[in-house]
């Protein structure tokens, strides 16, 4: 039996699994603004906090109050991916 690692397909899905989870996340922010426009700060931080949790991950201040300020002011917030880097 032989095994061949197909190294440059590795690179090319996990960098498609990056951007597809950003545009995911982009996605939810986007729903978030929609249905908090214009509302409190304090109404759009456990909602922003929950969002990153279900994503296993965590938002932290100061990061949280701005991204609730930038929701409730109707702003859009795009996640874009960043290239992974395969020099480690």
């Amino acid at each position: 039996m032989d095994f061949k690692f197909n190294e440059e397909g590795m690179r090319r899905v996990a960098e498609e699994a990056v951007a597809n989870m950003a545009a995911q996340q982009t996605q939810d922010l986007e729903r978030l603004r929609q249905q908090y426009v214009g509302q409190p700060i304090a109404v759009i931080r456990p909602a922003l906090r929950q969002l990153f949790a279900s994503y296993d991950g965590n938002i932290t201040e100061p990061d949280l109050s701005e991204w609730a300020q930038l929701i409730s002011d109707g702003t859009r917030i795009e996640m874009t991916p960043e290239p992974i880097d395969w020099s480690r």
